[in-house]
């Protein structure tokens, strides 16, 4: 029987910052006070019977990545080892207790809320490249094989309607004012598996749809995603393990609606979590059939990208000086809203994108990049996609596996459905879009994806 024809190789690169760098992930200053477990830049590199690196996807343990810091990381990567931009997909987990990585802010919320470190920001693009090249210098023959499962017990839609009409995210356990959850959560559990030919190992690519926000506090971790990684490779010889969050902009940890789930945070219930998630990966795993050898010409990689126009919302001067206003305020300590925790929050965030849409005109431009390997297809987002938009875009495709990838290549902040922008709420006012971005990503996804039929 023939060998099969594509190589894999996998690296990774320990990017955890130096204390007393500002964190990312509220709106507050925190500088990093410890290490609680490291954050890494995951690579997989895959080539096809040509010896050519077709394919990178990296997985990073950050809040999100901002666009030109992305950009910047792929033109290394490309001087490094001849790849265009498009071959490359970089993906943030999306942990809240990692560093400031988006784009850089005015001075003013620099030093109230905390900002990009231009010193360490240097070397972690040098550190993904690193990653890059180093996955790449480890190809190896593999075969590839697919597995799915479901986990339901540790997501929860975090968007709810309450008595009063409104729209609230994380009401609070057990709040007699919520009238039902909107939304449906994502609980599939897919599983991507290269085994080298040679059995010296194999890589898993884990795809879920959770919010990394468990951990808190002042020190530095991957959260669920980093302790799912470990209880893995401590069930499994030889293996190594990168994670891929899917659609979970309105996706987190806490059961609202039931008081007797044990829901908590902090970093003890985050690794419980992990647990749990790995439990699932390993059920998957042990499922999937030995791999076949496969005929010399029989895989195919494809890829291909898009730069959209999304309109943004439109405002007037008087809103501005609002935003302006109530912003000073807020760094003032003076600043009130009615209602309390994310309300507050949401009204603090339209002021913020408000100043931003003031600064950037009528459109904002949004890559989206999809990725095919035989019959899984990745499909790369650069926000917090609302897991209705990452069914449409699965359900929609042409290909038997699909994922999604959110925050890649760019952090633009949320991706709501059209329902969401009309209801209100947090997310909905923490963008600077319009209704219209729920049908420009589905339908630009899917024509992408039918591209590479």
């Amino acid at each position: 029987m023939e060998t099969s024809n594509l190589k894999a190789g996998f690296a990774k690169v320990d990017i955890t910052p130096p204390l007393a760098v500002c964190m990312a992930g509220y709106f507050h200053r925190r500088e990093a006070e410890g290490i609680l477990d490291p954050l890494y830049a995951s690579a997989i590199a895959v080539s096809d019977a040509k010896d050519d690196i077709k394919w990178i996807l990296i997985s990073c343990d950050l809040i999100g990545l901002g666009s030109e810091y992305a950009n910047l990381a792929k033109e290394l990567i490309g001087e490094r080892l001849g790849l265009t931009k498009e071959q490359v997909m970089i993906h943030s987990t999306h942990t809240h207790t990692g560093p400031h990585t988006r784009q850089k802010p005015d001075k003013e919320k620099a030093r109230q809320m905390g900002s990009p470190d231009d010193a360490y920001m240097e070397m972690l693009i040098r550190k993904i490249a690193d990653a890059a090249q180093l996955a790449s210098n480890n190809l190896k023959y593999a075969a590839l094989d697919i597995g799915y499962g479901s986990e339901d017990s540790i997501s929860f839609i975090r968007r709810f309607r309450m008595k009063d009409g409104s729209i609230t995210t994380n009401p609070g356990r057990g709040n007699p004012d919520i009238v039902e959850p909107i939304g449906e959560i994502d609980p599939a559990v897919g599983v991507v598996r290269f085994k080298y030919q040679d059995g010296s190992g194999e890589i898993l690519i884990v795809n879920f749809t959770l919010h990394p926000d468990m951990t808190g506090g002042s020190c530095f971790s991957a959260d669920y995603p980093g302790h799912m990684r470990c209880a893995v490779k401590k069930q499994i010889p030889n293996c190594e393990v990168m994670y891929i969050n899917g659609a979970a902009g309105d996706i987190n940890h806490i059961d609202a609606m039931n008081l007797d789930h044990n829901t908590t945070s902090g970093y003890e219930y985050s690794k419980k979590v992990g647990s749990i998630l790995a439990a699932e990966v390993i059920k998957v795993y042990q499922r999937l059939a030995s791999p076949q050898e496969i005929g010399e010409d029989s895989h195919s990689i494809r890829f291909g990208h898009k730069l959209i126009e999304v309109p943004l919302r439109e405002i007037n001067n008087e809103q501005i000086e609002k935003a302006h206003n109530d912003i000073q305020s807020f760094y003032d300590g003076t600043w009130s809203v009615k209602g309390a925790g994310m309300a507050s929050t949401a009204e603090i965030s339209a002021a913020f994108q408000t100043v931003k849409i003031s600064k950037l005109g009528n459109t904002m431009s949004l890559e989206i990049q999809v990725v095919a390997l035989d019959d899984i297809a990745y499909v790369g987002l650069p926000g917090e996609v609302f897991s209705q938009i990452g069914r449409r875009i699965k359900e929609g495709s042409p290909f038997k596996n699909t994922f999604i990838s959110s925050l890649a290549n760019g952090s633009h902040g949320y991706f709501p459905t059209r329902s969401a922008f009309n209801e209100g709420g947090y997310e909905a006012k923490n963008n600077p879009f319009t209704e219209e971005l729920e049908d420009l990503l589905v339908e630009n996804s899917l024509k992408l994806l039918n591209s590479l039929i």
